[in-house]
């Protein structure tokens, strides 16, 4: 019987597992060069003057890599966390950093 438990826990555990990896460096350039379309979502609302805390809180979640992190503080360009996915949903641009 404890076999048999087992056996479910664990088939229902890797069903209800969810996949997850960090944004490396070219998905995040890929997504601000979509987040710099002039009808993008990151047009809707003004640059955040704490942009830079945007990147840290994303790369503290692991939503994306070191390197992206590092390549949006250099650039300019921060992540939009969709706070009901738990996912990247933009990367905008906030000018010159």
């Amino acid at each position: 019987m404890n076999i048999k438990q087992l056996t479910f826990a664990s088939v229902l555990s890797i069903l209800s597992f969810e996949s997850f990896a960090s944004m490396n460096t070219s998905e995040y350039q890929y997504r601000a060069i979509i987040g710099s379309q002039p009808h993008s979502r990151c047009n809707t609302f003004p640059v955040p003057s704490n942009w830079q805390q945007y990147i840290d809180d994303a790369l503290y979640r692991g939503l994306i890599t070191l390197r992206a992190a590092n390549w949006g503080r250099a650039n300019g360009f921060y992540p939009i966390i969709d706070m009901f996915r738990r996912e990247v949903g933009a990367v905008c641009s906030a000018g010159k950093p």
